[in-house]
């Protein structure tokens, strides 16, 4: 999971990926609307967290994510969180894989059930770290060749992710119940009134708790996790044809004005050019 994403979690590179340790680092409720993630942990007390699951994440676990899920680690103390991960364009996996070959295999299988777990050995682990080192520098010099570099470095880890068996289900789901009924209730009522006044009416609780509690999980408040959940809806909406108009109104803007703003605010253009450049690209294909 990258650090200092933005709001949005739009990440502008094919491929990015690090090698860090750090202690008491919680990443935000974040999804990549483009972007597939491996993530290893490599030490450290953390759990994962998706909108509909927690689970507490054992050493050398590879979390496969796909594309469009939302997902956070959560750090418990001040043990030494070392992680390694890469996130890879959609597009460019598309490139990679043959007939014979599905890479994006192992991430199909994993978004029924949001995101699934890979248990790897001390040699896999060291092998998808030092690949992850690697890839980092070969990105980082840019010197001759290192498209080719870079794609066979890739290649290699998402051979990997897709050879070892996964999981058949992760641990106790932990998640507290209100979390996942708060999740479920904001997904399923996007084009209604999502303030914290209606959400302390509907679950008959004080609205400054309702936000407290799930900040404390997620690492984000309510009223920025809606704003991101309209703009990841909204995108979705515009590559697949619909019309500004119909857009905002789908995805429970207060107006056309504000969605206008709140759009180019966090993407970086207007919801008629993400429209015209998206969608276009999808009739050409």
């Amino acid at each position: 999971m990258i650090d200092n994403l933005p709001v949005d979690g739009t990440i502008s590179v094919d491929v990015f990926c690090n090698h860090v340790t750090s202690r008491h680092h919680d990443s935000p409720l974040h999804v990549h609307s483009h972007h597939i993630e491996l993530f290893l942990l490599i030490s450290g007390n953390v759990s994962f967290y998706t909108e509909k699951q927690a689970f507490k994440m054992q050493p050398k676990s590879l979390i496969i994510i796909p594309d469009g899920i939302w997902h956070c680690a959560v750090t418990h103390d001040g043990s030494p969180y070392e992680r390694a991960y890469v996130n890879i364009d959609f597009d460019l996996i598309n490139i990679l894989m043959t007939d014979k070959t599905n890479l994006y295999k192992c991430f199909e299988e994993s978004r029924a059930q949001e995101v699934s777990t890979i248990i790897l050995d001390e040699q896999q682990c060291a092998s998808f770290t030092a690949m992850c080192e690697t890839l980092s520098t070969v990105i980082e010099q840019n010197k001759y060749a290192s498209d080719i570099y870079e794609r066979i470095i890739l290649l290699q880890m998402l051979l990997l992710a897709n050879e070892v068996a996964p999981m058949l289900e992760h641990q106790k789901n932990n998640i507290p119940k209100l979390l996942e009924r708060l999740t479920r209730f904001i997904s399923e009522n996007m084009n209604q009134d999502l303030s914290l006044s209606m959400l302390g009416q509907r679950f008959f609780l004080n609205p400054n708790y309702i936000n407290q509690y799930f900040k404390k999980y997620m690492h984000v408040s309510i009223h920025t996790y809606v704003i991101k959940k309209r703009i990841e809806l909204s995108k979705q909406l515009l590559r697949e044809g619909a019309s500004v108009t119909d857009t905002c109104e789908r995805c429970g803007f207060g107006n056309y004005s504000s969605f206008i703003r709140t759009f180019g605010r966090y993407v970086g253009m207007s919801p008629g050019k993400y429209r015209k450049m998206y969608y276009h690209e999808m009739e050409i294909s």
